[in-house]
């Protein structure tokens, strides 16, 4: 398995990948500092799983690294090892297809289990995450990407033919997409929806104003 890591500290990407290439057949294809840095990288070779640290020198965020990967390199899977392990940010790299989140203070534990559940597409959320999940951002994971794309949409507001036209979509697709929503975050006026938008940040109070 190849695996791509990016982090500005030297010492922890160090770390690992030793602890990475332990495994049998795994290697470590790409190292990176910044965003630009594993875009450029990731344009000439692609690994089967990349782990981004959200916090990076420079104005860029691993958080623009997931969205990146996620519209032009989909099937590269990705796992975001974080000290960051509370909202929003988690619930923003679960957005931006993020199939893992382990905390650093827990990585050297359970990286090698991430990267495992990952590489079979399955989510893997190290416990001390979990604690810090909200009921509300957990049910967010529950949504598809088209769901995701349109509850900011619905939260602001709009009736589902502005949301179809919005995301080039049929209304009536718009009105599934709805009641999926109110469904699995278990709302039922727009009111409520628009306070978990909030809480778990796929939307900010200044869009409001």
């Amino acid at each position: 398995m190849h695996i791509g890591i990016i982090e500005d500290h030297q010492l922890v990407r160090d770390s690992f990948k030793k602890l990475l290439e332990l495994q049998p057949d795994w290697k470590v294809i790409i190292e990176a500092c910044s965003v630009n840095e594993a875009k450029l990288a990731v344009e000439l070779e692609q690994p089967d799983i990349f782990i981004v640290d959200i916090s990076l020198n420079g104005k860029e965020t691993g958080l623009t690294f997931l969205s990146y990967l996620f519209e032009h390199f989909p099937n590269i899977k990705t796992i975001v090892a974080s000290m960051h392990d509370h909202e929003p940010y988690v619930s923003n790299a679960l957005r931006l297809g993020a199939l893992g989140y382990v905390s650093k203070r827990s990585a050297s534990e359970e990286l090698i289990d991430a990267v495992k559940s990952v590489a079979l597409g399955k989510r893997y959320i190290s416990e001390d995450v979990n604690f810090a999940l909200t009921t509300e951002s957990s049910a967010l994971t529950l949504l598809t990407n088209r769901e995701i794309e349109a509850l900011p949409l619905f939260s602001k507001g709009l009736n589902a033919k502005q949301v179809a036209q919005a995301l080039g979509i049929m209304p009536k697709a718009a009105h599934v997409h709805k009641a999926n929503i109110y469904t699995k975050l278990n709302v039922t006026t727009s009111f409520e929806l628009l306070k978990i938008a909030i809480d778990v940040g796929v939307i900010q109070l200044d869009e409001l104003t």
